[in-house]
């Protein structure tokens, strides 16, 4: 039985009728007026083709309304019960035919009209963690099979997104929800319609604890008629539980409400795992799946070496932990981005997250696989087609976390996927096979991949920065196999497959040390990809590390912040938006902001290019030159990427949230509930000016006419082309002020509501 009721409670003030009846707003295309899923469409492409908003009017789009978010204590918190997270949201909103959407961390659900903002429903959510049934700290030390329990810790919600797909004929919102539940809400009056129930419970092989919830949204492949869902270890440490993939079937859901035992397996087409099992318990099943990993190596490389020029034994005894006390302590944390499906040829595709522990891998033997991979597996079957570990054994972090993008390269289906190690990847969709790799020049990189004893400036271009191109087909550049030069660690050689730190051959493993890129990596943000370029931002934000012990669930190998050595000096940071030709992987351009990160994402649209800052400025740039043309100034961290799309009116909006968010370290944030910001053009966009400027210029002319002598002077008249004379709407300030004021009186207006 699941801890979630049915149907979540709703203060409906009216119904979002997704709909197109503006004549204005028919002339969009869906993906014009559009931002369904966290990166805008099926191929998470983060781009959005409309043209409304461009070069030539960015600097005439001013502040339409603001949504100003009532604190949880007012709306959401009361039905959530050993339940933990800050106020406000990571996730971008959504935006479905002119209304407006926006989850929070607590799974409150905002829908507001795109118009003026102003709230049409809410959905607020109800879970209890102890009747739940969770197995919990009851087997925080126990290596023993799990008992009749859910087998997740806690109720800590990191919800990173909300995705709109239709189920059929029904428009439904989808959240990854509490308690390895799947939510599906009408989207036209936010009422719960459609339940996937505890689809981690009784999995077969697996013997440790999840994540309470999978951090992205399930995606419908409509041609299969399922839904396809991933769930990671619990957090990055050890005894994680055993991360899959899975289709559940849909079929059975043609009308609602519709709810569905997740864990029960006729209701499962397949479970595809990115781990293998605790070889001590499964003894059998750990031996088959290194066998797989064997005969399966035509169609994996690690970091640019194909797996079959790596030792055979390495991929036999991949997660072995024999060595110690605590063997297969394994753990896959997630997979952060959107997965995409190709109903067309029958793929999907994704990235992983690290292997657990991130620092400390003590107990662990080999590549780690399939952590920090890009991943191509059959729609139909869970079969795997394809596998590329961007960083083989991953002792620093550097997971493949953020959107996997589907575009087309001359014609042909490409891959594109960003790792926070700085490296950008073009992959045939078919075959896996590396078209390009570059590291981003913005990169600046540290010390970690020495396995002697090595100082700041050594390494790649002297620790400096990113090498750009490493392997190109299209550029001649041969990267891969022998010419290979760039991996972390060597997969064919033991001793890189048997470290136990980045350090450990430096004996300063328990002393402090920095790390660029960090544990939060240069690419923690989602890329966009216009059909001619990928638009990447890189940041360096140096952290001073110490590895610490992993004798216990839950550990990750880092020590807590407040047990490091302090720094010696405090780091500079910055961060770098590359333009990157999706033909060659050439670099066309970067534009870098100092004295700030970037997390969140890069977002294309009308020839532009917007991203913003942990300083509170939502940047604008041309998408062809990387031209400064436009800064919002919010006034407020910034680490949500923003959306674009148009109202019922046809009047395209970029939208902006702000406020705090689960990891509240990162960036600074404030515990705030935040706010949800709409910017369009200015209803009267000045015009050019034509100005005529008379000057007048004498001119000396000598004429001989007898004795007389006459001076003539002659008018000139110069035109100055289009000098436009700007004026500030007033709407602006106005709206500023008004945002102010409703932040302040939010709170109460919820009160009155709910009275």
């Amino acid at each position: 039985m699941a801890a979630l009721i049915f149907f979540s409670p709703i203060v409906t003030i009216g119904t979002a009728k997704i709909g197109v009846e503006n004549a204005e707003a028919q002339s969009l295309s869906r993906w014009e007026r559009n931002w369904e899923l966290i990166n805008h469409d099926d191929r998470g492409t983060n781009h959005n083709p409309q043209t409304q908003i461009n070069p030539d009017n960015i600097q005439h789009t001013e502040l339409k309304w603001i949504f100003p978010v009532p604190s949880p204590d007012v709306v959401g918190a009361d039905g959530l019960q050993g339940f933990s997270a800050t106020p406000g949201t990571i996730a971008p909103p959504l935006i479905v035919d002119g209304v407006g959407y926006m989850v929070m961390n607590y799974q409150t659900i905002f829908a507001v009209d795109m118009t003026d903002g102003s709230t049409i429903w809410t959905r607020t959510a109800e879970f209890d963690l102890e009747s739940a049934n969770a197995c919990g700290a009851a087997y925080v030390d126990n290596r023993a099979k799990l008992g009749n329990c859910l087998p997740i810790y806690n109720a800590n919600a990191h919800t990173h997104s909300v995705y709109y797909q239709e189920l059929h004929g029904r428009g439904i919102l989808w959240l990854n929800a509490f308690g390895c539940t799947i939510i599906g809400v009408d989207a036209e009056n936010g009422e719960d319609i459609l339940r996937v129930n505890e689809f981690c419970k009784d999995v077969p092989t697996n013997s440790g604890i999840y994540n309470g919830q999978g951090s992205h949204a399930p995606v419908v492949d409509t041609v299969g008629d399922q839904l396809i869902l991933a769930i990671g270890g619990h957090l990055e440490g050890t005894w994680g539980g055993r991360a899959f993939v899975a289709a559940i079937d849909m079929s059975g859901c043609r009308s609602f409400p519709c709810e569905i035992d997740g864990s029960d397996p006729s209701n499962v087409n397949w479970r595809f795992f990115y781990q293998p099992p605790n070889g001590e318990l499964f003894p059998a099943e750990y031996k088959a799946w290194g066998d797989w990993l064997v005969d399966t190596c035509s169609v994996g490389w690690l970091e640019g070496i194909n797996a079959c020029d790596v030792n055979p034994d390495f991929l036999r005894r991949d997660w072995d932990g024999g060595k110690g006390p605590m063997p297969f302590n394994a753990g896959i944390s997630n997979i952060w981005g959107e997965v995409v499906v190709d109903e067309e040829d029958r793929r999907v595709y994704f990235g992983t997250a690290q292997p657990g522990p991130d620092w400390n891998a003590s107990y662990t033997f080999g590549p780690r696989l399939f952590g920090s991979a890009v991943m191509g597996i059959d729609a139909d079957t869970g079969e795997l087609s394809w596998y590329f570990q961007s960083t083989t054994r991953d002792l620093w972090d550097m997971d493949c976390s953020w959107n996997t993008l589907m575009g087309e390269v001359n014609g042909k289906k490409t891959v594109f996927k960003g790792c926070k190690n700085g490296r950008v990847h073009a992959f045939d969709a078919d075959s896996g096979r590396p078209l390009w790799i570059t590291e981003v020049p913005g990169l600046r990189l540290s010390q970690f991949w020495c396995n002697d004893q090595c100082t700041n400036a050594a390494g790649p271009l002297g620790g400096l920065r990113g090498r750009g191109v490493l392997h190109s087909d299209a550029l001649g550049i041969d990267g891969l196999g022998a010419n290979n030069d760039w991996f972390m660690l060597d997969p064919r050689v033991l001793a890189d497959m048997d470290k136990d730190w980045q350090h450990e051959h430096t004996n300063i493993g328990g002393g402090g040390f920095w790390q660029n890129p960090p544990g939060a990596g240069c690419i923690e943000a989602d890329m966009a990809f216009d059909g001619n370029r990928l638009f990447a931002s890189c940041k360096n934000d140096p952290s001073y590390y110490a590895i610490a012990a992993v004798e216990a669930r839950g550990k990750y190998g880092m020590a807590p912040g407040s047990q490091r050595p302090a720094p010696p000096y405090t780091a500079d940071n910055n961060h770098t938006i590359t333009a990157i030709d999706a033909k060659t992987g050439a670099v066309d351009w970067t534009f870098m902001v100092k004295g700030t990160p970037h997390r969140g994402g890069v977002v294309s649209s009308g020839g532009l290019i917007f991203w913003n800052g942990f300083d509170g400025k939502l940047r604008v740039v041309s998408a062809e030159t990387g031209e400064f043309l436009k800064e919002f100034n919010l006034g407020t961290a910034l680490d949500v990427m923003p959306v674009i799309g148009a109202d019922s009116n046809g009047e395209v909006r970029i939208l902006q949230s702000y406020g705090g968010r689960s990891l509240a370290s990162i960036g600074g944030r404030d515990r705030v509930p935040g706010a949800l910001n709409a910017f369009g053009l200015a209803d009267n966009i000045p015009q050019p000016e034509i100005i005529e400027v008379v000057k007048e210029v004498p001119v000396e002319v000598e004429k001989v006419v007898e004795v007389e002598r006459i001076v003539e002077v002659e008018k000139e008249v110069e035109v100055i082309q289009e000098v436009e004379v700007e004026t500030i709407s007033p709407i602006s300030y106005v709206a500023i002020g008004l945002g102010v004021i409703l932040v302040v009186i939010a709170g109460v207006l919820y009160q009155r509501a709910s009275k």
